[in-house]
């Protein structure tokens, strides 16, 4: 029988697409033990391990493709586990497998921009991280990313691999970097209609042909700044964990007592954070980390001060967002098992009162807040500060179907 090799298919691809694992040199019948590490954009390692049956033909046999990546444990020592870190351009995975007969490994590495270029623009308020997709168009369909309050980086992978898509995609930044705004706090809609509009004037973004992609809190800064700012004009927008009213604003510590967002040089009418719901979460878990030999996370589940919030119908009324004002069909994606705030319900409040046709609903059962581009790590369900929810297999199921729906929806709303 020949050595013991393994062959990943293809050996450097994107991280959306599909991967083919075959040993050689092994019979069939017993499992093969496959390892698959990596150390991620913030140098933290990764590691899965999985038996695996084989075919005649040494495929292994994944009944879920993506699991190998999902399943993979955060194992650094010494530090709580957060999420996992992707890159605006790629990662090298190693790859082994373990048979009887022997071993074998190799490396692959997994893309999201690899091939793109960036380029930086900025302004009063706003900047932008471009990503130009490799092609030979003179002009292509553009897609702003608007973060929450996890920032820029984390957004930076998705906006990469649309770009690998053939889309010219932008990071929005709108806080929490030198000259802008510190905290989700007052941001002025003016500054994203400004970036919206530096960004139709790109040479290479076709300005009939642009939609918004939003997560989180940066949800409600799109749809706010659509529906109260009528020259920013967009084909279609893509709302992940989306919150249909103008939120309190956001700091660390108590919330600070003002709107999220501004017009005009005003405030507007917010939906307040019943932040006293969280104290005894608090309590409980400052005791975890006084006491606890192991690194422990401060991350709380912001959710019941926000359904606390949402009690409020009053406010809940004069917060909420005028949606029906924006001409563009709306995808809304929300996992069930979101513990940073009830998106579930506020994606279907937020399509309920559009009533349009043309707009989407997606519900993921037991997904959390993050969801993001396939294939990624789903083991570790928080950063520093908020804990997202789900089940791995949930979530990772989850950013498998968002994913594919938010591509087909671009595709289907967006001029080639």
């Amino acid at each position: 029988m020949e050595p013991v090799s393994l062959q990943v298919d293809p050996v450097s691809g994107p991280i959306d697409g599909p991967t083919v694992f075959r040993a050689h040199g092994v019979a069939p019948g017993l499992p093969v033990h496959l390892d698959v590490a990596v150390v991620d954009a913030n140098g933290h390692r990764w590691v899965s391990h999985q038996d695996y049956p084989i075919d005649a033909d040494g495929l292994l046999q994944i009944e879920d493709p993506d699991r190998p990546w999902w399943n993979m444990m955060f194992v650094d020592e010494g530090v709580p586990p957060v999420t996992f870190a992707g890159s605006d351009e790629g990662l090298d995975f190693s790859v082994s497998i373990h048979a009887l007969e022997g071993s074998s490994s190799t490396t692959v590495r997994r893309t999201w921009g690899d091939a793109v270029v960036r380029q930086d623009l900025a302004g009063d308020g706003w900047r932008l991280r471009i990503y130009l997709p490799d092609t030979d168009r003179a002009i292509s369909p553009g897609v702003v990313v608007i973060p929450g309050t996890t920032g820029a980086r984390p957004a930076a992978p998705t906006a990469a691999l649309l770009a690998s898509h053939g889309y010219v995609a932008a990071v929005l930044v709108y806080m929490d970097e030198p000259g802008l705004p510190e905290n989700f706090a007052e941001i002025r809609l003016e500054a994203i209609a400004d970036a919206m509009a530096a960004f139709a004037e790109h040479e290479h973004v076709d300005p009939e042909n642009i939609a918004v992609f939003a997560a989180s809190v940066g949800v409600s800064v799109a749809l706010a700044a659509l529906a109260y700012i009528p020259s920013i004009t967009v084909r279609a927008v893509v709302a992940i964990a989306p919150a249909h009213v103008v939120l309190q604003a956001l700091a660390d510590g108590q919330p600070p007592k003002t709107s999220s967002l501004t017009l005009g040089g005003e405030p507007l009418p917010y939906m307040p954070i019943r932040a006293e719901k969280l104290a005894g979460q608090m309590l409980r878990t400052a005791s975890r980390r006084m006491f606890s030999r192991a690194p422990t996370s401060r991350a709380l589940k912001l959710r019941p001060a926000y359904e606390a919030g949402l009690r409020d119908d009053a406010a809940v009324s004069a917060a909420a967002i005028p949606v029906e004002r924006i001409d563009a069909p709306i995808l809304a994606v929300a996992g069930v098992a979101d513990q940073s705030y009830p998106a579930d319900r506020m994606a279907r409040a937020l399509i309920a009162r559009r009533g349009r046709d043309t707009d989407r609903l997606l519900i993921l059962p037991n997904a959390g807040h993050f969801l993001r581009p396939p294939a990624t790590p789903t083991t570790v369900d928080r950063n520093d500060s908020i804990v997202s929810g789900g089940t791995p297999a949930g979530t990772a199921k989850g950013q498998r179907r968002m994913w594919t729906e938010a591509l087909s929806f671009l595709q289907a709303n967006l001029r080639r």
